[in-house]
């Protein structure tokens, strides 16, 4: 018994340490930077980052990041990323109450954005409308429009 627990810590400890060595070098890792330019100066610019639509619908982000909007420009990165396909949501929460705020009709009353920039009617964007792809080791830049909420 005591050499069959032996073999199996080692077998895992022999596959844990392939993995680590197999695993892709951190130059492979992709970095997405949001910016959003011209925001006004109250509250933050909350972003969700997406891999598939089912996480855009359903499941939530892979990640999120906030930043204050004091300049009128924010940058949010996503460093460590696999190559694929993202798709970036984001809104201007003005009142800092950290929601997304609407009005008695479902209008929103806070700037809300969408990477690709896509101007949906009446609708959020899709994630096929926002999707785009990021290669091994890129270090890609998406700007974002905000509309709504007094923004266009």
């Amino acid at each position: 018994m005591k050499t069959l627990m032996s073999s199996l810590i080692l077998a895992t400890t022999t596959a844990l340490s392939a993995t680590a060595v197999t695993s892709p070098a951190l130059a492979q890792d992709a970095s997405i930077t949001i910016v959003v330019e011209n925001v006004r100066p109250e509250g933050t610019i909350d972003a969700a980052l997406f891999v598939s639509a089912e996480g855009w619908d359903e499941t939530g982000p892979v990640a999120s990041g906030r930043a204050d909007t004091a300049s009128g420009r924010v940058e949010i990165t996503f460093d460590g990323l696999e190559p694929g396909e993202y798709a970036i949501r984001l809104y201007h929460d003005e009142n800092a109450d950290g929601s997304f705020n609407m009005n008695f009709m479902g209008i929103p009353t806070e700037g809300y954005g969408f990477s690709n920039n896509p101007f949906p009617r009446f609708r959020g964007a899709r994630f096929d409308e926002a999707v785009f792809t990021v290669a091994a080791g890129e270090t890609r830049e998406e700007t974002v429009e905000l509309m709504g909420g007094g923004y266009w």
